[in-house]
This record gives structure tokens, sequence and C-alpha cells, in this order.
């Protein structure tokens, strides 16, 4: 049994829908944010400088939080689904060769997508150009949505 590298071939920008694909991941991100607040996480999933995620630790969770928990598992339940699912769309940010670019599109991810930046402040904290930040913006949400199954192929 090889590598069937079919099974991890990411789509051509240009054979996908990126308003929709778009539009999926923002809803996708909507529910995983508020769901980290609803279990007493903070709103943006906390990364290191190498731009890897922090793991979550039971201490991170508030003591509020517990007390809700024992009363709603279910909540707890979906925001551990939502972010596996998370984790696999941020970790599938990268570039095959070369180290710096996968951290600095996980940054301009993060920063785009998680704080919320417009292109421009984006642009102006990592230090590259406003086309740079586009570009790569429209290649990590092809990316995390491909993790994630949530492409839409263009028709």
């Amino acid at each position: 049994m090889g590598f069937d590298i079919a099974e991890f071939l990411c789509p051509e920008i240009k054979d996908v829908d990126i308003r929709s694909t778009k539009k999926n991941v923002g809803i996708f991100l909507s529910a995983y944010l508020a769901y980290r607040q609803r279990v007493g996480q903070p709103r943006e999933p906390k990364v290191t400088a190498s731009l890897s995620l922090t793991p979550i630790s039971s201490n991170q969770v508030s003591k509020q939080a517990e007390e809700i928990l024992i009363y709603n598992e279910e909540i707890k339940e979906k925001f551990l689904e939502l972010h596996e699912q998370f984790v696999l769309g941020f970790s599938a940010i990268e570039h095959p060769f070369k180290p710096e670019i996968s951290k600095r599109k996980k940054k301009i991810f993060y920063d785009r997508y998680i704080l919320g930046y417009s292109v421009y402040v984006t642009a102006e904290r990592n230090h590259v150009s406003e086309d740079l930040v586009s570009q790569e913006s429209t290649k990590c949400i092809v990316q995390f949505a491909h993790a994630i199954g949530m492409i839409i192929a263009k028709k």
C-alpha cells in the first residue's frame, strides 16, 4: 500500500468557489470561537511564537465554566469537536518546502480570520504588501477548508 497523493492534494484556487468556501469557513469560525467562550476559553486560540497551537488543558477552563459544564456536557463535547477541526485546518496551512512561508501564512490567517484585522493592518503587522496578504489569505482559506472538508468547487 503506497502513498495516495490524491488523498492529500489540495484543489487549485481556480477550481474553488472562493466566495462560498470563505462563507463556509466564516460560519465554522464563528461557531468555533463562540463555543470557545462558552466553555470558558479565551475567544482566540493561543499560539506559540512559531505559530503552533497551544494545547488545551483542563487547567485553562475557568471555575465558572466548570460549573456550567456540569449542567451542559453537550457544549463541551461540541467545543472539543470544533477544536479538533480547527486544529486540522490550521495545521494544514503550509508551504511544502519553506517553513518561514508556512509561519507567515499561519500568521496572516490568524490575523485576518481570528483577530479580524483588515488586509492593510495585516500587511503592516507582517511587513508584507497588501497584495501578498490578499493572495495568501485566499490560499489559506483553501488549505484550511480542504483539510476540514468545506471546499466548494466551482460549477
